[in-house]
């Protein structure tokens, strides 16, 4: 299936397919068959805005002389689009915003602040149109994640490109520390089979997501979360290291153990990457393709999807980076890289895990 498809469907029929797949499970298996095929078409046409977007990011960073950006684009799973149509009864299929995501890293706030800035500033001059800035770093979800979503209209003068017209894109912008917090929550959730990013699950596992970002927020000399504001720096780094012996999470993370098939022979610099992560089996699965190969990434795409089970630990995602050392540092969750957040902590508890030995010793 290709990527630049016309578009099969209409927007009224885009709809009811996505009302249809609110409760899937219901479904006759033909009405299953149809309302899939016009969610896999109008997924694919995310791809070719896509492009479009993360271009001009690339030219715009440029222009900032912003170095050591990590930039990668990704169409969103089809499991988690059925997960959100389920738990959203308002959404509309044709009005998501982050089928088509692009999330770039920046090495600090300063940096993703100029880039921020340069989207407002200028977006009167684009054709395509800002919808809305989500700011999660000044206000920060309840669960803790940080970051700015910059959502966009596609819209094109072109004939030839009118089918992609009204198609939405997110841009997610996060600096190095959030991301190393966000994809942490994402490797616990994938071994643990908790869905933490939706403040789903234990209490006490909350607490300490929401305790570890306030934590980085004060390395990054932001807001704690409103939850945290009537403690002191010092009482959330405590509270943080006794729900970390609480929960094990040194140990816990020791288990983050994964076989993957990446190595050196994979000679591809540039072009999409299939990615089948099974948390389960602890195994995770790379398959690279050119950028003139993406159809036949893509067909491989839905492929591997129709493999996975409602309840499956198995995730598949389809990524297009410049390189696979960069593929790692954007998408570490994938590959079980629980190294950053791990050094992290330890580098925030230090002072009061020491002072802690040194009370014992007394």
């Amino acid at each position: 299936m290709s990527p630049f498809e016309q578009r099969q469907y209409s927007g009224k029929q885009i709809i009811k397919a996505g009302d249809m797949l609110r409760d899937i499970d219901e479904l006759t298996p033909q009405d299953k068959e149809w309302a899939l095929s016009v969610l896999d078409n109008f997924r694919a046409l995310h791809a070719m805005p896509l492009n479009t977007f993360q271009s001009t990011l690339r030219k715009r960073i440029n222009s900032l002389k912003i170095s050591d950006v990590i930039i990668a684009q990704r169409i969103k799973r089809k499991p988690t689009i059925l997960d959100k149509l389920h738990r959203f009864e308002g959404m509309q299929l044709k009005r998501m915003h982050d089928i088509g995501g692009i999330r770039a890293i920046f090495p600090n706030l300063k940096k993703l602040n100029e880039l921020k800035n340069l989207y407002a500033v200028s977006s009167e001059r684009l054709s395509h149109k800002l919808v809305r800035v989500d700011d999660y770093i000044s206000t920060p979800k309840e669960s803790g994640y940080r970051g700015v979503h910059l959502i966009f209209s596609y819209h094109s003068k072109h004939p030839s490109k009118q089918d992609y017209d009204g198609l939405r894109i997110e841009m997610q912008l996060r600096t190095k520390l959030q991301h190393i917090w966000a994809t942490a929550v994402e490797i616990f959730e994938a071994f643990m089979g908790e869905n933490f990013k939706s403040s789903k699950g234990s209490r006490e596992w909350l607490d300490f997501f929401a305790l570890a970002s306030s934590a980085i927020a004060i390395k990054e000399q932001l807001p704690v979360l409103s939850a945290h504001t009537h403690l002191s720096a010092d009482e959330i780094c405590r509270l943080l290291l006794q729900k970390t012996e609480q929960l094990h999470i040194f140990n816990v993370m020791k288990s983050f153990t994964l076989t993957d098939t990446l190595t050196s022979a994979n000679t591809k610099k540039r072009g999409h990457v299939l990615l089948v992560f099974d948390a389960a089996e602890k195994v995770a699965t790379v398959r690279q393709y050119s950028d003139h190969e993406y159809d036949d990434a893509y067909a491989a795409y839905v492929r591997e999807e129709q493999k996975n089970t409602s309840e499956s630990r198995r995730q598949v995602v389809l990524i297009k980076m410049d390189s696979i050392h960069q593929l790692k540092k954007a998408y570490p969750n994938y590959f079980a890289n629980i190294k950053l957040f791990r050094d992290l902590l330890i580098q925030i508890l230090h002072p009061y895990t020491k002072s802690a030995d040194e009370k014992n010793h007394k």
